[in-house]
């Protein structure tokens, strides 16, 4: 259950949808015509009609996750700060129920693929902090005060979660195309703000596409061919202007059997986007470079 929990954690984390849209204008014009009066007096002239402001239509969903890729393409690096709230019961000979909240607070660099991150988790078991950073050269961590690198040997694990190729632009357009019926956009000052409410055969299928971004793990795998997804809940906000997320919310209710127990899992995760393009490079603390 615990690898299950923190696989859908790390797919989550690395999945940053951005999406654009196209502002469409109608115009009509109105004429009205002078009205004439009889005798020899100058016609008095009608004043013209005042034309009411003309509301911008919203760009669709398809056109929302059509230009989402040119938007992507341009994104090299950003923050993400994510509070995530978990509810776990486990039924068996003895049921089980914990919550477990966590805070993220992130910054990603696409070129190369590096990271800072820190960690706070509250659980049953206690609270734990961490911070993390992935770099081209290596691995470290902090946590009770003390720096560590994460051994070469165990590296890759960490890294194929982050690998971008199974999350780019194109394949996250793709995924949500087939949703895009589902989405209903609105706007929110200045963001665009998209909504579905996934049911039916889509939801197995998108949940499938978001964990194969933490990476092709078997065990995973035959995880999801057991849960049983309830529903899964989206919103992604997006800027007018740069169409750069700003906002993601994600609702998941699952539930599975291993073992002879039963597991459910109703997760809510609330994510905020800043920083665009402003991080040039995750820079590793110098007592963390001197750690064994």
């Amino acid at each position: 259950m615990k690898k299950w929990t923190a696989v859908l954690l790390g797919a989550i984390l690395v999945m940053s949808m951005t999406a654009c849209g196209k502002d469409n204008k109608a115009a009509d014009d109105a004429a009205t015509p002078p009205a004439a009066e009889q005798g020899t007096t100058t016609p008095a002239e009608t004043p013209p009609a005042k034309e009411e402001p003309k509301e911008e239509a919203l760009p669709t969903a398809d056109e929302l996750l059509q230009k989402s890729a040119e938007a992507s393409k341009n994104l090299k690096s950003f923050a993400m700060k994510a509070d995530v709230k978990q509810h776990i019961v486990v039924e068996g000979p003895e049921k089980q129920e914990q919550n477990v909240d966590m805070s993220l607070d992130s910054e990603l660099t696409l070129e190369p693929v590096e990271m800072m991150q820190n960690v706070v988790m509250d659980s049953p078991e206690g609270k734990v902090e961490m911070k993390q950073y992935i770099t081209e050269d290596g691995i470290y961590m902090l946590m009770d005060g003390q720096w560590m690198q994460v051994p070469k040997e165990s590296e890759q694990e960490i890294r194929d979660s982050l690998d971008p190729s199974s999350a780019s632009p194109e394949q996250q357009v793709e995924q949500f195309k087939t949703l895009a019926k589902d989405f209903k956009v609105t706007e929110d000052g200045d963001a665009y703000v998209l909504t579905a409410d996934v049911s039916g055969d889509n939801l197995k299928e998108l949940a499938k596409s978001m964990m194969s971004q933490a990476g092709n793990d078997p065990q995973m795998e035959a995880m999801m061919d057991q849960m049983d997804i309830k529903s899964i809940h989206i919103t992604y906000g997006v800027q007018k202007e740069s169409y750069l997320p700003v906002t993601t919310d994600l609702d998941m209710v699952m539930a599975m059997e291993a073992e002879g127990q039963k597991v459910s899992l109703d997760m809510k995760m609330k994510s905020a986007y800043s920083k665009h393009n402003e991080i040039s490079k995750i820079e590793v603390p110098k007592e963390a470079l001197e750690a064994k």
